[in-house]
């Protein structure tokens, strides 16, 4: 009898189980081993792990450019199921350099080499401002007298430009080293990161890198962030450090979603404007200077890494109001609350590493400033604009400051004159 080979066809080898992620081995399926979730988790709205971190290059839907500023730490983005209910939820991060479960802060803290991380921000010696209220208040001008007051003119290419640069804040934070400029760099590489700025360089990218199809569970996950943030000093007694990140990463949410919109989810209304101007109004009423500047002396650079991240958010959060106001016909009104804020400080200041450095680069800012800080006031249109004092002022803070206070020097050239 002749023997024939009856031996079955071969099969296709399915995707071994040590590669699927956790969930779908427990249960005993196929994974797909899509990262940062799978397939079936993100269907399920399941958190999706892995116990290693994937072999060969990442897909297409990841950006290989996800990695956490200032440092050289890659941190996979939180799965799309991730609640919010808790601000710790959201430090889950899947595969990262170190340890697969180590929080972004804790490898922030871990990888700040050549930074100085002695910082303690519980003892600021903050003056607070007299006027908050009427940052709060805002919203409520057009609606009110203004006494003698006229409506800013914003002509389109000056909207066009304010656009232009706020939108690049969330795409800085999609980068390799990238900080937006309402961040101070000390607060992202100290001991104590705020959680709510590391939550907000993984949300950032999420949105930015979103998946196909995968746009409300997104949109719902940022929404949920924004409302824990917008009350999340309303009833706990917290610090200025914690209560300016929060703002910080709320304006930076807004702006993302205000400028880069999902379809069918609107994140950015008036009441998202409102408030912004609530938040803005809680950073400001504990102090938008510190008592040594008053007093033309060096401050603790504490004290100073606060207030002055606090004065660039807040006239970050007065451009996109401008910006918004002028897309919803609203009238913008000169920002009188202000007045007396200091403009952005010198670029050397702002990105000394070291409190030794930033030391010294403050008391030679000090002598060139026995006149007093410029103020925010003096690049507004007034009796004195086009003097010589006043214009000699201006070209010795334009000399030493960073983009930042380039860009609001131009929009205020622009609007009132030089």
């Amino acid at each position: 009898m002749n023997s024939t080979n009856t031996s079955p066809p071969k099969r296709k080898s399915a995707p071994s189980r040590k590669k699927s992620c956790l969930q779908c081995a427990k249960s005993k399926i196929r994974c797909g081993n899509e990262r940062p979730a799978c397939a079936r988790c993100v269907s399920a709205k399941r958190q999706c792990r892995y116990a290693a971190p994937p072999e060969g290059p990442l897909p297409s839907t990841v950006s290989s450019r996800q990695s956490v500023p200032p440092l050289q730490s890659v941190a996979t983005p939180l799965p799309l199921s991730t609640a919010l209910t808790d601000p710790t939820d959201i430090l889950l991060v899947g595969t990262t350099l170190g340890s697969p479960s180590t929080p972004l802060a804790t490898q922030l803290r871990a990888s700040s080499n050549g930074v100085d991380t002695s910082l303690d921000f519980s003892n600021l010696d903050l003056v607070p401002l007299a006027d908050a209220d009427q940052i709060r208040d805002r919203w409520l001008r057009p609606f009110c007298s203004v006494g003698e007051q006229v409506p800013k003119i914003f002509l389109p290419y000056t909207l066009q430009y304010i656009s232009c640069v706020l939108r690049a804040y969330p795409r800085q934070m999609t980068e390799e080293n990238g900080i937006p400029p309402i961040f101070h760099p000390m607060q992202i590489a100290e001991g104590s990161s705020p959680v709510a700025l590391a939550n907000c360089y993984s949300l950032v990218r999420l949105w930015q890198h979103r998946a196909t199809g995968s746009e409300a569970i997104v949109a719902e996950t940022i929404q949920r962030e924004m409302d824990r943030l917008a009350h999340y000093d309303s009833n706990v007694d917290v610090g200025d450090l914690d209560t300016l990140a929060a703002f910080q990463a709320y304006l930076i949410y807004s702006i993302m979603a205000y400028f880069f919109p999902i379809q069918g989810s609107p994140l950015v209304n008036d009441a998202t404007m409102v408030t912004l101007q609530e938040m803005a109004f809680r950073t400001a009423q504990s102090g938008l200077f510190s008592q040594a500047e008053l007093g033309r002396s060096r401050p603790k650079w504490e004290s100073w890494i606060v207030v002055s991240a606090k004065r660039r958010a807040i006239f970050a959060f007065y451009l996109l109001s401008s910006v918004y106001n002028a897309d919803n016909y609203v009238p913008n009104f000169l920002a009188e609350e202000l007045r007396e804020v200091y403009v952005p400080d010198p670029k050397r200041l702002w990105e000394a590493r070291t409190r030794i450095e930033w030391e010294r680069e403050y008391s030679q800012y000090l002598s060139r400033w026995e006149d007093g800080q410029l103020k925010i006031s003096e690049l507004w249109w007034s009796p004195d604009t086009g003097s010589a004092e006043r214009r000699e002022r201006i070209d010795r803070w334009v000399q030493s400051v960073d983009e930042f206070g380039m860009m609001l020097f131009a929009i205020c050239t622009h609007l009132h004159g030089y």
